[in-house]
């Protein structure tokens, strides 16, 4: 797909991987890049996303959902979620498009993910943009701790998947007081969702310490990520997450 600014971007697609402890593959949070048509320099969708206007803005959603219907086979026969990351304008544009429910709710497996800083998280069910998302999706909620909202949509089950902030968990990971902090959190919110996920876990040693805690699975730069054409390659365990542990 090409996007036509002040110059030719073309987009591309990358699956980032949620594993188990043990793993198997959970999750893939897809992601668009781009790569400007004179250079072959990628460039994230955050970066140019403020030059964006709401229709090409929604054709890249839509081309999202292209690439999940043309995957979802996989999907479904692996049990692999998709996370996709969206914001206010998104939501209101999947709610008021019924072509584009109707071809979502046939995509059992999509996760939407929003961010703390989403409208609406303060008041929860109260937001009728937030609980109309829930209400149709399995939402995901992608830097929980982050400090940008209180708890509310959590404690009032709106979220199937719950991910904590890298930042928070980095802040926090080595200090003393860590393991009966972050063991109280988890099983604070453990009623509230499906899965709980831990990212800003970027070493081994990192990863050893974190897979005692009850967590549902991981993102991590640790493990690498696939294109369309390299999808398979994601359901092979990573070794740092198969070998016996170090004594």
């Amino acid at each position: 797909m090409k996007i036509y600014l002040e110059a030719d971007y073309k987009s591309y697609t990358a699956f980032y991987p949620l594993y188990s402890f043990d793993g198997r593959l959970l999750a893939v949070e897809l992601l668009t890049h781009f790569s400007h048509s004179t250079a072959n320099v990628a460039i994230p969708y955050d970066m140019l996303l403020p030059q964006l206007n709401e229709a090409q803005r929604v054709a890249l959603f839509q081309n999202q959902i292209n690439c999940v219907e043309k995957h979802q086979v996989f999907f479904r026969q692996h049990n692999v979620n998709v996370a996709i990351n969206i914001d206010e304008l998104l939501a209101k544009a999947i709610l008021e498009n019924e072509m584009l429910l109707h071809r979502m709710a046939a995509l059992e497996m999509i996760l939407l993910e929003i961010s703390e800083t989403f409208i609406g998280m303060k008041e929860a069910k109260g937001n009728d943009l937030l609980s109309g998302l829930s209400e149709k999706f399995a939402l995901s909620l992608k830097n929980y701790g982050s400090g940008k909202a209180p708890s509310t949509a959590i404690y009032d089950n709106l979220f199937w998947q719950i991910k904590f902030d890298k930042g928070f968990i980095q802040h926090n990971f080595n200090r003393l007081s860590f393991k009966p902090f972050i063991g109280s959190v988890i099983e604070n919110i453990k009623p509230h969702c499906q899965q709980i996920i831990v990212q800003g876990i970027d070493d081994l040693a990192a990863l050893e310490k974190i897979r005692r805690f009850a967590f549902s699975g991981i993102q991590s730069s640790l493990f690498s990520f696939a294109g369309e054409e390299t999808l398979d390659a994601l359901l092979q365990p990573p070794a740092i997450l198969i070998e016996p542990p170090t004594q």
